[in-house]
């Protein structure tokens, strides 16, 4: 069993969840817990090693997975790893995919572009509903929280082995978006979401928690949508948008 804190392999797990260019460097990054390890590695997703606490259900992980590389650590040690309020027992270090070229988004029935999202929690939940909501291309825009953020991984329960998000700039994303209608969500904006035809290949703007969308994404936007609110409410979490308006995409598109 592990108890030091300083053995290489638990540095580095930590320095994956503290710092975005230990990420990128290595080309790793860390989930925790059985459900999200799991859901993970079903989806292709490649095990480097495991970091596993002296527990009963780490230890029915391990017989799951014999050909993972493994370490066993005190409790005290995966405290001093995990960024969850009750650490999990079993903790794993993946291999980062492949930056999906972007030829695979030119042909998307829907494009979601992430405006400047920095809450890594609003990140992982946007992520999430794309996937639920079958909104299967994403696009960071500069600014945005790195993908692969060990909150990220969290909120995203999964996700990223569902769909295709990439970090992309401005002008790549004029040539991704050319020939279809681009829709920035703003409160004030002059069109209602679900008054839109969203059957035809478009994209949507979400904007970060508090500046909403950029000018560079008012400049390349078509027009605004807004979704009514009552009670003199002036606006949602970007999540909640988010999910509001990529169901409406799909209730059409399936009708459709």
């Amino acid at each position: 069993m592990i108890v030091s804190p300083q053995n290489p392999r638990v540095k580095l797990a930590r320095r994956l969840q503290q710092r975005r260019d230990a990420r990128e460097a290595e080309g790793l990054f860390v989930a925790e817990g059985t459900r999200l390890v799991d859901d993970l590695a079903a989806a292709g997703m490649q095990i480097a090693y495991a970091i596993v606490a002296d527990r009963p259900t780490a230890h029915a992980w391990c017989d799951r997975y014999p050909q993972v590389d493994r370490l066993l650590v005190s409790d005290h040690t995966m405290r001093g790893l995990s960024t969850e309020v009750t650490p999990p027992g079993v903790l794993a270090v993946f291999h980062i995919p492949k930056t999906p070229s972007l030829h695979l988004f030119e042909q998307a029935p829907i494009l979601l572009i992430l405006d400047a999202l920095k809450e890594p929690g609003n990140l992982g939940a946007c992520l999430r509903v794309a996937a639920g909501a079958d909104c299967r291309h994403v696009l960071l825009s500069p600014g945005c929280v790195d993908l692969y953020n060990p909150k990220v991984v969290r909120g995203a329960m999964g996700a990223h082995a569902r769909i295709l998000a990439r970090q992309c700039d401005w002008p790549d994303m004029r040539t991704l978006c050319a020939g279809r209608p681009v829709w920035a969500a703003d409160a004030a904006g002059a069109h209602d979401y679900d008054a839109m035809d969203w059957r035809r290949p478009s994209a949507l703007i979400l904007g970060g928690e508090a500046e909403g969308v950029s000018s560079e994404a008012r400049d390349m936007a078509s027009g605004a949508v807004r979704i009514p609110l009552a009670n003199r409410v002036e606006s949602l979490n970007v999540a909640v948008a988010c999910g509001v308006i990529l169901f409406e995409i799909a209730r059409q598109r399936r009708a459709s």
